[in-house]
């Protein structure tokens, strides 16, 4: 029998009383214009969803406290995305509707795909 508590893969060590976190159901959309990153998160209300995008991360913790009787058993949905390179963050928005979150990333300009006009010379 193994002494270890629990496997867990990571660089920070696992405390015994961590709550445990599920990955929510996700997709993810490349257009010309932007990445949309879908993420299913039933029950979880605008107050209890965080999103957080820093240093080419976009993280989407949701919790939902109201199962198992309002224990501390479940903490919720979350999922951690490396985002490309190119992301224009100050236009970053998302919306939650019927337990879903959809986050919009545009790309900026520079790295677009664009048309170049050719002139007859």
């Amino acid at each position: 029998m193994s002494k270890e508590l629990s496997r867990h893969e990571g660089t920070r060590p696992e405390t015994v009383d961590q709550l445990r976190w599920l990955k929510p159901a996700c997709d993810v959309f490349e257009s010309k214009d932007e990445w949309l990153i879908t993420a299913d998160v039933p029950g979880t209300k605008q107050d209890a969803l965080h999103l957080h995008l820093d240093k080419g991360e976009l993280a989407i913790e949701a919790r939902r406290t109201d199962w198992f009787d309002n224990s501390q058993a479940f903490a919720g949905w979350r999922r951690v995305f490396s985002l490309p390179a190119g992301i224009d963050g100050s236009k970053v928005s998302a919306e939650l509707k019927h337990g879903v979150v959809s986050i919009r990333l545009p790309k900026s300009e520079a790295i677009r795909p664009r048309r170049i006009a050719v002139n007859a010379g």
